[in-house]
């Protein structure tokens, strides 16, 4: 049995010029764990498997995720954050090349914000170096941040990745 069950995704678009988003991907909890099960699970999920430039999950016959080689990340690759450092984590990435316009900002007040308060436990991918990227394409993303948010209140857990194309 599946630990985690995909239950939904949004985007949240800058529509500013510089190509940046946020993808927001949803599981329901299927059973019980500890949270570095719950981590380990969801590195060997499909759905994880992700380059987020629309072009598949694998390179040379390696699976991917984001700019990094699946291989390159375990569950040691996350660093346990607080909610100030996570939300911070997001704010900053998103103020960084110009005032954010209000339309994102309510989106991200909708879509990402109050998944991070509500969470029991949450998660940053740490930066890896470059021997973790993948060669072929992993170079296409700017800054590359994601966020495991896991809420024991709602049996789920999220996966949050902000960059930009």
């Amino acid at each position: 049995m599946e630990q985690l069950a995909f239950a939904s995704t949004s985007l949240v678009t800058f529509k500013d010029g510089t190509y940046r988003w946020v993808d927001v991907k949803r599981f329901r909890l299927t059973a019980p764990q500890d949270d570095g099960p719950l981590l380990t699970a969801l590195l060997s999920h499909q759905l994880y498997r992700d380059d987020y430039l629309g072009s598949g999950s694998e390179r040379d016959g390696e699976p991917v995720h984001g700019p990094y080689r699946l291989d390159a990340l375990s569950a040691a690759s996350f660093e346990r954050v607080d909610q100030e450092t996570a939300c911070a984590t997001i704010r900053t990435w998103a103020g960084r090349y110009a005032d954010l316009p209000e339309t994102v900002a309510r989106e991200l007040e909708a879509e990402v914000y109050p998944l991070i308060r509500a969470a029991t436990s949450r998660y940053r991918l740490r930066d890896l170096d470059e021997a973790a990227r993948d060669d072929d394409l992993g170079w296409i993303l700017g800054e590359f941040h994601e966020l495991i948010l896991i809420d024991r209140d709602q049996d789920s857990l999220t996966v949050v990745a902000a960059t930009d194309d």
